[in-house]
């Protein structure tokens, strides 16, 4: 576990007055017909941009938006209506970019173009880091959730300026530390599409003694492991999971399902041509129980197939969550919107803004945002 970045917090704030403070958030935000239709992201980081900038700092933001690299303008908008002193640059030339930055006031600061639209930054070019460094004297990551990818403006820069993790980040780090080691007894619950992207973080907790219970179209590669029908369901054909994991005496799985017309059958009776969508009552008991029976509760991913609107078990499950006594962690895109349509996400103790960050974290105890800056 990197315990190191405690040593790497942001100092006194008012000791980046007149200092050019390049800081990594993620307003990667979600667009539902030409709107925003989740702000979360930038609302968090919303008070130490204006800490930073009573503090009499300048701020050059670097971010990214979307999959393929489109312009940050419908961000951008939202965040000038927001923070009054931030202004938006669609320059991409380093040279003009650093010349803007130089001549920031106190107090203000500019927010840049989507950082996929340099080239070089996914790929953690070194050359960009160092173009990117140009625009500052300190760099402070506050960008948990994509600290799990190597790119330019999350490991480059940390790796070559001085570096410190900002509040978000920091309060990331304070509670998924508490998670890596939980107060037994404790329960891991895990949803989603494919194993293959949670298979460490499950057997890190196996190997602590936490039972976990596997749920959504992951647990079909376990059932066909063991040698059970699971009809046309999805699952991963290419990937074999090791058989100490498939038969390990923690792993927990739905005791029935749902299947597309609505029906609900045992999980040994799913016909051949059956797919299922979602855990059902028995399994939602099941689990309602191990979660009133522990100390300590992580749950990430969704329980059935959540974008076709399968998503009862998802709901029965955090439900039970937000009002039990355990302490709880929650995290995982569809996980959160979720809790966030039953207006559950105050119940939780900590709700993680990190989708894969939070898996890898949990499953190693570090991510190589952390490491370039405490390394």
């Amino acid at each position: 576990m990197n315990t190191k970045w405690k040593d790497h917090v942001v100092p006194d704030i008012q000791t980046l007055n007149d200092k050019r403070v390049i800081i990594r958030v993620d307003w990667n935000m979600p667009i539902t017909d030409g709107a925003i239709s989740d702000t979360s992201r930038f609302d968090v980081t919303v008070p130490f941009l204006k800490e930073l900038a009573f503090a009499g700092a300048k701020i050059v933001i670097l971010t990214h938006f979307g999959e393929k690299g489109e312009s940050l303008k419908l961000i951008a908008d939202h965040v000038m209506k927001s923070l009054s002193f931030i202004s938006f640059t669609t320059s991409q030339n380093i040279e003009e970019l650093e010349q803007q930055s130089r001549t920031l006031e106190r107090g203000t600061g500019m927010l840049m173009e989507n950082v996929r639209l340099f080239n070089g930054e996914t790929e953690n070019s070194p050359s960009l880091a160092k173009s990117f460094s140009l625009l500052g004297e300190i760099f402070i990551n506050d960008a948990f959730s994509v600290s799990h990818r190597e790119h330019a403006s999350v490991v480059g820069l940390g790796r070559i300026m001085p570096s410190y993790f900002g509040p978000t980040f920091t309060r990331e780090l304070e509670n998924l530390t508490k998670a890596l080691t939980p107060e037994k007894p404790a329960l891991l619950i895990v949803g989603g599409s494919k194993i293959s992207t949670k298979l460490d973080l499950i057997q890190q907790y196996l190997r602590q003694g936490v039972p976990v219970f596997v749920g959504g179209a992951m647990v079909h590669n376990i059932w066909k492991e063991r040698g059970i029908e699971i009809g046309k369901s999805l699952y991963d054909p290419n990937y074999k999971l090791p058989e100490s994991f498939v038969n390990h005496p923690l792993l927990f799985t739905p005791r029935d399902v749902v299947l597309t017309d609505g029906t609900t059958v045992a999980f040994n009776k799913i016909p051949v041509d059956g797919v299922v969508v979602d855990c059902g009552t028995e399994s939602v008991a099941m689990v309602d129980k191990m979660i009133q029976e522990s100390k300590t509760v992580i749950a990430n991913g969704p329980l059935g197939l959540y974008e076709k609107g399968w998503r009862h078990g998802s709901e029965l499950i955090l439900t039970s969550l937000a009002h039990a006594k355990a302490i709880s962690y929650i995290g995982g895109g569809d996980t959160v919107s979720v809790a966030h349509s039953l207006h559950l996400l105050r119940q939780f103790n900590f709700v993680s803004l990190g989708g894969g960050a939070m898996l890898d974290f949990l499953a190693s105890g570090t991510l190589p945002g952390i490491d370039a800056v405490t390394k």
